[in-house]
């Protein structure tokens, strides 16, 4: 069922008038199964041997570009990190779910918490690993997210696909229900673009991203992956600035958010500027935003500005522009 679900969201059939879309409803789909039994259990090795065969079947003469890997869970595998990486040398782009957090069904960030193979989009450049949103475009609660291991967000709570019983469409959460909308766009592209190579299918699909405030420094694009931007080529809007999360130290300030200059954005205190911004340029965006600023001037400077157990009100204002975002209410306690 997990799997029809997941094919149906990539290649339902379009215009017929039944059931759902699938994102690219033209492709043509090669299923292959070593996950099974009531839980969905496998092993590691016989993932791989999943993965040499597509590759086989690639060096044969079968057009494949794509491999949707909506599974995961388990330690980090060199053979698996191999096969991964040997489907990327022969064109294969691998799209994989950043996985649905641990016991308690609560997504991890898996920059701390490392969950495979969502953690190998971090050095493969072939690996794009999806986190979920819901129909708010928040982080759907049960999604893993990293900032350097998941490159983007898909929707992915209560997604309609399609499933092998007398229903024939039914509603499913997961990660593993994101990961077939960004196969799909990856299959789109491909189509309409046969010579792109595997990095640059994710450079692409990162860099035309749109930036949502719930995504703010979350995943590589801190955004939704969007269809038309990607077979366009064509950068999300640069947005004002808006503040989404801040925290306090004794010692430094970090602001997460979207719509921040690279370079040129000033981080104010009741209205006062805070000096020493930091730009860490592993936060740049695809539109020339950037999604964290950080500033460390001092524990006399903090103390200062941020009186323990008081609200202060911060604002990030770009020069450039003239635009500044909303206030948010932080503090030190």
């Amino acid at each position: 069922m997990h799997g029809t679900h997941v094919a149906g969201t990539i290649g339902a059939v379009s215009d017929n008038k039944q059931g759902t879309t699938g994102v690219a409803w033209n492709v043509k789909l090669m299923s292959l199964k070593f996950l099974g039994g009531p839980n969905g259990s496998g092993s590691t090795s016989n993932a791989v041997k999943a993965i040499n065969y597509v590759i086989d079947q690639k060096n044969r003469g079968t057009n494949v570009r794509v491999i949707n890997a909506s599974w995961g869970g388990g330690s980090e595998s060199q053979s698996l990190r191999e096969a991964i990486a040997a489907a990327g040398n022969v064109g294969i782009v691998f799209v994989c779910a950043a996985g649905n957090g641990g016991e308690d069904g609560v997504g991890d960030d898996i920059d701390s918490t490392p969950d495979f193979p969502a953690g190998y989009a971090n050095s493969l450049d072939n690996v794009i690993s999806v986190a979920a949103i819901n129909e708010g475009d928040a982080l759907s609660s049960f999604s893993n997210f990293g900032h350097n291991s998941v490159s983007v967000a898909a929707p992915g709570s209560a997604i309609w696909s399609t499933v092998p019983n007398a229903r024939e469409y039914e509603p499913k959460s997961g990660t593993s229900m994101a990961s077939p909308h960004v196969a799909g766009i990856v299959a789109l592209m491909l189509s309409n673009k046969p010579s792109l190579t595997p990095k640059q299918v994710r450079d692409i699909i990162v860099s035309t991203a749109e930036p949502t405030n719930a995504l703010a420094s979350k995943v590589v694009a801190s955004g939704r992956a969007n269809a038309y931007n990607a077979l366009t080529e064509t950068l999300a809007a640069k947005g004002k600035p808006v503040i989404t999360h801040a925290s306090v130290s004794k010692k430094k300030v970090t602001i997460d958010g979207i719509g921040f200059l690279n370079g040129s954005s000033i981080i104010e205190v009741n209205g006062v500027a805070i000096s020493d911004i930091k730009f860490d340029d592993s936060y740049n965006l695809g539109n020339g935003t950037i999604s964290r600023l950080r500033s460390e001037p001092g524990k006399k400077t903090i103390k200062k500005m941020f009186p323990k157990g008081q609200l202060v009100d911060v604002t990030v204002f770009n020069p450039t522009t003239g635009e500044r975002s909303p206030k948010f209410a932080t503090g030190l306690f």
